[in-house]
Parts: C-alpha cells; structure tokens; sequence
C-alpha cells in the first residue's frame, strides 16, 4: 500500500524515458532549427529555395569541419583556443606554396595539413609533459600563431591554383560537394567515437582522467592525439577558406575557435568532459548557420551574433556547473 502510495507515478510526477533525457540537448536544439526554419520560412520567400537551403549548408562546412576536432578535444576534458589562429596560418600558408600553380597543389596541401600535425603536437606535449592547463596552452598557441601570420602578410597574399579554386563549386547533382564533405566527416568522427577504442578511451580520460590511468589506458598518448587531430582540422578548414577565397586572407579565422566552441555547447558537450558526442555538434552548427542567415534576412548588425555567441557560452558554463553541483 505504502509502496504504491510513494511510487513517483502515484504523485504526479513525470517519468521521462532516459533516452530522451540523455539526449535532451540535442533534441532540443534540433527542435530550435526546425523552429527557425519555419519562421523563416513565413519571413522570407527566398528561405526555402534550393540555392538559400544549399548555402546555408555549404557554408556550415567550415564551421562543421574545425568544430569536430574541438567536440573531441572538449570531450577528452580539454579546449583548443588556437584553432583560429591555425585556420588563420594555414590558409596564408596554403596560398603561398599554391602560388596559383596546379603542381604546387599537393605539395601546399600536404605541407598545411603537416603544419596543423606539428601545432597539435607541441600543444598535447605541453599539456601532457610539462601539465600545463590546456586553456593556457592553446592561448600561447593562439597569440604565436596569430602573431605569426601578421609578420608573414597584414593583407592578402598569394593565390589559390585553379584547379583547387573549383573545388567550392563542384556539386554532385544538386548537392554541393562541400556539403557531401562534411557528412562524411561527420560520419567518420561518429564511427571514431562509438566504434573505436579512441574513441572509448576520449570519454574515459574526460569523464575522469586519474580512474582512466588506473584503468590502463595511456592517458598522454591519447591526449596528444586528440590535440594532433583537432590542430589538423583546423588546418584543413583553412584549405577549404583557400577554396572559396583563391587568395590568403590574413582576417581569415577570426573568432572560428569562439564559434566552434559555442556549436559544441549548443549541441550538448559537457565543458567538463566525458559527455557529448558529433550529432550534437551538428546540430549546433546548423542552427548557428540557420541563425546567421535569418539575421542576414532582418539586416540585424553582425555584432549582435557574437552577442548570441557569448551569451550561449556564459549560459551554458553556468548550467554545467550547476548541474555537477
């Protein structure tokens, strides 16, 4: 009698399914971006045509690409503060060696991606051999690099090959070849995390690093990895910015690490760790996406995006800690 008078159905509460508890974050954010897409819908004719709905997603690639290295980076308990700053270089870079020559096209690739390596490197070593916090790592990194590019140039600087340059319009029937990149990205980075002991290892050492060691698992190696991959996304993006620019802009990568940040958040990656996952970070791209181009329909002032983006991050710290207390 009293076990049926106690039971949490009995007094009115709501049992919800632990499914949907656990993935709360990224259903809602995934309700919010079908929200804003009707409202826009009704705001604008021109929000539904194939060009608008291909943009938005096209230009979700940047974004997309260098936001996946920092979900896993965020997920292993750390942060990358120069994935800006590595966009930033590697996009002079690139353009530099391509000189707008198509023999100069791997060698630049090659050579860039290599740079990202190397960056994440010194980041995971300094972070894991000298236990220096992650967030005063890449802040160095962010502030050398950054440096860095404006000795190399303060304007645009060489200029993307031809062939390299056409890689942003390429379209497999209808879809953007940018867009059919990023899936596939996206599906890597899924198959990485549930399907591999990396991955496994990443949610270990985030969710606690010293039961992770005592676990065997090499935490440092682990770490470094992580720090390689994201630094090397990074980089990448850069290549794709070449792609669409055809010259090395120095303004390139501007506040990318603050935005991609703000996407994993959105999509539900605790800050802390050990939680969260790419479906998620997807999601939160889109609607940063979505958000910029609805904004651009109401020619709302750009600055009024970065207030979005501070507030989401202020937010969301707040809540995580509030729920770990």
């Amino acid at each position: 009698m009293s076990a049926v008078a106690s039971s949490p159905s009995k007094r009115g509460y709501l049992r919800v399914p632990h499914g949907l508890r656990r993935h709360a974050s990224t259903l809602i954010v995934y309700g919010l971006i079908l929200a804003l897409g009707v409202y826009a819908s009704l705001l604008s004719p021109n929000f539904l045509t194939e060009r608008n709905i291909f943009n938005v997603l096209r230009t979700a690639a940047f974004l997309g690409t260098v936001a996946i290295g920092e979900t896993l980076v965020i997920i292993s308990g750390g942060i990358d503060l120069s994935a800006g700053s590595v966009i930033k270089l590697a996009v002079l870079m690139s353009a530099i060696l391509m000189d707008g020559k198509p023999e100069n096209i791997a060698v630049a690739i090659a050579a860039t991606l290599a740079m990202g390596a190397v960056v994440g490197l010194i980041n995971g070593l300094l972070i894991t051999k000298a236990r220096i916090a992650p967030f005063i790592v890449t802040l160095g990194a962010y502030s050398i690099l950054r440096g860095v590019s404006y000795t190399v140039t303060t304007k645009p600087v060489g200029r993307a090959a031809p062939g390299f340059l056409r890689l942003y319009d390429l379209k497999l029937g209808p879809v953007p070849l940018l867009v059919i990149f990023l899936a596939l990205l996206i599906g890597a980075g899924i198959f990485v995390l549930r399907r591999t002991a990396f991955g496994r290892y990443l949610y270990a050492v985030g969710g606690n690093e010293q039961v992770a060691r005592l676990s065997g698992i090499r935490v440092d190696p682990v770490k470094i990895g992580v720090y390689m991959l994201c630094s090397t996304l990074a980089a990448l993006t850069g290549l794709l910015y070449l792609a669409r620019s055809g010259v090395g802009d120095p303004v390139v990568g501007e506040g990318a690490e603050l935005q991609a940040i703000t996407a994993v958040i959105l999509g539900g990656t605790s800050l802390f760790g050990g939680q969260g996952g790419l479906v998620g970070t997807l999601g939160g791209v889109l609607l940063m996406g979505l958000t910029n181009n609805v904004l651009v329909l109401l020619n709302v002032s750009s600055w009024y995006q970065e207030l979005l983006q501070g507030l989401i991050i202020v937010g969301a710290v707040a809540l995580y800690k509030q729920k770990r207390q």
